[in-house]
């Protein structure tokens, strides 16, 4: 007598709609610009420090006649996260393969903030709109097509998040925190501000996840996340006698430095063009700054002020108006230089004067970037009512109930704004586009607190309704 078979076939499991649907919105915006970076390379390199970058790519793939000569380029180019990953891209596949690979890893992004969303809030319209509002942010839409670090970091950012989420769901797996460490790695390899974030994370897991966690995949993950920048601090070393990652173009030296002259330009202490006094060294130790620091408080004050302020109101919108479309292209320069430029204006002189000068040199720029401003101001107002909503007693973020992976995700989503913006204040005149590496952060907690608005407004409505109509009360 035969038996009837036990098997049960399982169906393969669907990708949820909301992915879908952001994957394909964002998809098809970046598929309309890559049909313009097919006809115009021009939005490539117009990047910032794209000239410098590619002439880091051009010496590297420059040196490759022999091994001396190779180590010498990568030892004289500093940080290999800087160029490394574009270098090797160029190399292989050119412009278009670099864009294409950018495309790829902004549209997987933004599918994993729906991902993310989806464990902080459980509501498919907020996942959408988190990932349909990081995903079409200005920043968001070009950085893929230009030749820039924030392409590449703020990607793997997000899928070392996406990625510790899936290991605490599933803590016995070591692959998955090691994978996180990983992802995190390398976004701290292409941008050095953000090497301790695997050391925040794993604070911030220790402070809010009641669970015993195993020491060792904790291990595994902050050896994954530091690998990367510690190999490359020991290549360093064994070649210079320092460890670190190396002197380049764009290093913390002459960040400290340039933040230093443009204070003392304010100041009225260094030439009125706008370069560095004889006095000042090019490169400036963490002590030197802080002393600059200390005799020019408020100097320092006011430069750290206007950074915020760019860094919060400024929606980047530039980025996609004039460096990727092109328009007011030929008046980038201009807006930028470091003594009559827009932020120059609005260090020395204030937002009035900002507006005029850059009025009067590009007004089609300038009314690009006030419309942005105020349709970033809504991203604001989000994310301020989500910052007062999780940090109110009663809130998930607080409740001893609350499951340990949504704990831990909230936190790192409330501290990653603040991060970035402090990290950032060692550039001077510290742009959006370094906001960007926590845009995710931002598009998420906007959508939390405009849902928790909307909640707010649908209460009090019927209670309205329930006082005054008599059908109601009925």
């Amino acid at each position: 007598m035969n038996r009837p078979s036990t098997t049960v076939e399982l169906a393969p499991r669907s990708i949820p709609t909301e992915y879908w649907l952001v994957g394909g919105v964002v998809a098809l915006v970046h598929a309309a610009l890559f049909a313009l970076d097919v006809r115009s390379p021009e939005a490539f390199f117009r990047a910032d420090r794209a000239a410098q970058r590619f002439d880091a790519i051009q010496s590297l793939t420059a040196s490759t006649d022999s091994y001396q000569s190779f180590i010498e380029a990568l030892v004289r180019l500093g940080n290999i996260g800087d160029y490394g990953i574009h270098a090797a891209l160029y190399a292989t596949c050119g412009r278009l393969g670099v864009i294409a690979f950018q495309v790829l890893l902004a549209i997987a992004a933004s599918v994993l903030v729906v991902y993310i969303s989806r464990r902080v809030w459980s509501s498919s319209a907020v996942a959408v709109c988190a990932g349909l509002t990081y995903g079409l942010l200005p920043q968001s839409i070009a950085f893929p097509h230009q030749l820039l670090s924030e392409a590449i970091s703020n990607p793997f950012l997000i899928f070392g998040t996406a990625g510790f989420l899936g290991a605490l769901q599933s803590p016995a797996c070591t692959s998955r925190w090691c994978a996180s460490g990983l992802f995190f790695g390398i976004a701290g390899l292409v941008r050095p501000a953000l090497i301790l974030l695997p050391l925040v994370a794993t604070l911030l897991l220790l402070m809010t996840n009641r669970r015993r966690v195993r020491t060792s995949a904790v291990a595994v993950y902050l050896a994954s996340g530091f690998v990367l920048f510690v190999s490359w601090g020991v290549f360093i070393l064994a070649h210079t006698g320092h460890f670190g990652p190396g002197k380049s173009n764009q290093d913390l030296g002459l960040n400290l430095s340039d933040s230093t002259r443009k204070v003392l330009l304010a100041e009225g202490v260094g030439p009125q063009d706008g370069t560095a006094p004889e006095w000042l060294p090019p490169r400036l130790t963490l002590p030197e700054y802080l002393r600059y620091v200390r005799q020019y408080p408020r100097g320092f004050a006011n430069l750290y002020a206007t950074n915020v302020f760019a860094m919060i109101a400024d929606s980047g919108i530039g980025r996609l108006y004039v460096d990727v479309l092109g328009f007011g292209a030929d008046a980038r320069l201009q807006l930028q230089d470091p003594v009559t430029g827009w932020r120059a204006q609005l260090t020395n002189h204030g937002v009035v004067a900002m507006l005029k000068t850059g009025w009067r040199v590009a007004p089609g720029t300038i009314t690009a970037g006030l419309l942005g401003a105020l349709a970033f101001a809504l991203i604001n107002i989000g994310l301020l009512v989500a910052y007062f909503t999780l940090l109110r007693r009663g809130s998930p973020l607080w409740a001893s109930k609350e499951e340990g992976v949504r704990r831990w995700c909230l936190s790192f989503l409330l501290i990653l704004p603040l991060y970035v913006i402090a990290t950032s204040q060692v550039v001077a005149y510290a742009p959006s586009r370094l906001r960007s590496q926590g845009e995710f952060a931002w598009a998420i907690l906007a959508c939390i607190g405009w849902a928790a608005i909307h909640r707010y407004a649908t209460r009090r409505t019927r209670l309205v309704n329930a006082q005054y109509l008599p059908e109601a009360r009925s």
